[in-house]
């Protein structure tokens, strides 16, 4: 399979790309949190094995949409569903994605790692999935807290 430049597939202007050891370390502190059985991300290749089919999710579909709509952050961190199997990178913007019109399969969560949404190429039918961190409602407080600050100085 085609190997893709996930953030311009987005159409995600006005981003950082991280790569190598400080993207690993960022994808191993999400998957510990929402896939705390799954170390290290080994065996995941593209076009052939999807972490999303892994997940445990509380939402799915229709219903992670609707959370996902209803969540912003100051930062996102935007990762392949595959991390690692091309390269070691995610992308961190302020631009959330708002739609997977694409199908394509990557995981969107703030950086602080409140929730994570994870688009899928059989969105509609098993995806998209919406997944909460244990310690959910302080982080994003925290995000909500976050982003009236920034719009008091807009």
């Amino acid at each position: 399979m085609k190997h893709i430049n996930l953030i311009e597939e987005l159409d995600i202007e006005n981003y950082e790309i991280v790569k190598g050891e400080k993207a690993l370390r960022i994808a191993h502190e999400w998957l510990s949190i929402f896939h705390p059985e799954k170390t290290p991300f080994k065996g995941i290749l593209r076009g052939k094995t999807y972490m999303w089919d892994l997940l445990k999710c509380e939402h799915d579909r229709e219903e992670a949409l609707d959370l996902y709509n209803t969540h912003n952050s100051p930062k996102y961190v935007v990762m392949e569903d595959c991390f690692g199997h091309d390269e070691q990178v995610v992308y961190i913007t302020r631009n959330k994605p708002e739609n997977n019109s694409k199908l394509l399969d990557f995981h969107i969560y703030p950086t602080n790692l409140a929730w994570s949404m994870a688009f899928t190429h059989e969105d509609g039918w098993i995806g998209p999935k919406f997944i909460k961190h244990s310690q959910y409602e302080k982080l994003n407080h925290k995000n909500i807290k976050a982003l009236r600050t920034i719009s008091q100085y807009s």
